[in-house]
């Protein structure tokens, strides 16, 4: 087996096994149909174009039968949104995301390496002109943090998580996502060697609403053997 195809079985066997948690799989069909009734109603309808979008990218980071078609749908609906407003930082920043998404289906490594510098490249665009996007912060970070090494984004990583922690430290963002961000923070934290402050964020994040959904998610962080409640 070549280094070229080993490292890339890294980057799904981690993107797909850690973004993919932070999916709700049990309520796809049901979300997808609602959300395109709303945008049959309205075809220009860029918050439902990008809410389809996401729904679809994150359907795609799953291990599922269907990932490859939810990838596509989300191609397709980032592509839609973007026609309408090129410079939405969102629906950029997702659409590169789901561009490394696709590198899973092609064959050769070349073409693999190709599409997830693509998908690099559109992520970093969105951030140059949308800095201050908190969505497209996240979504950048998230997906480059299962990158391998050869892609050399961990000061990309560090930093963007970073920026965002430092806003959720603030009180910033609704709950959800800041504890979203204390979750993949401490990933990142963990990744990099730093498991005393990945458990810190863990605990943080935690504190932050102990009842909701993505607590259970953190306290699974802090300890791997624990259930689904």
């Amino acid at each position: 087996m070549t280094r070229s195809v080993t490292f890339l079985f890294s980057v799904w066997l981690g993107f797909l096994g850690v973004l993919g948690a932070a999916a709700d799989d049990g309520g796809y069909a049901s979300d997808l149909a609602r959300w395109q009734a709303k945008l049959a109603g309205n075809p220009k309808d860029i918050g439902a174009l990008v809410a389809l979008g996401k729904l679809c990218h994150n359907r795609g980071t799953l291990d599922v039968p269907d990932a490859a078609d939810a990838v596509e749908l989300a191609r397709k609906y980032l592509g839609q949104a973007l026609e309408i407003d090129p410079k939405h930082a969102f629906a950029r920043a997702l659409h590169g995301s789901t561009t490394v998404l696709t590198a899973k289906q092609a064959w050769l490594p070349t073409t693999k390496i190709s599409r997830v510098r693509k998908g690099i490249a559109e992520m970093d665009a969105a951030l140059k002109d949308s800095p201050e996007d908190p969505d497209a912060r996240f979504t950048r970070a998230s997906n480059n943090l299962f990158l391998p090494d050869l892609f050399d984004r961990k000061s990309v990583v560090t930093a963007d998580f970073a920026w965002l922690q430092e806003r959720v430290d603030q009180g910033k963002f609704d709950v959800e996502f800041r504890q979203y961000v204390c979750l993949f923070h401490g990933r990142a934290r963990s990744k990099f060697g730093d498991k005393p402050e990945a458990e810190r964020l863990w605990r943080a994040g935690i504190a932050i609403d102990p009842a909701s959904k993505v607590a259970d998610e953190l306290r699974r962080a802090l300890d791997p053997g624990r259930p689904n409640r």
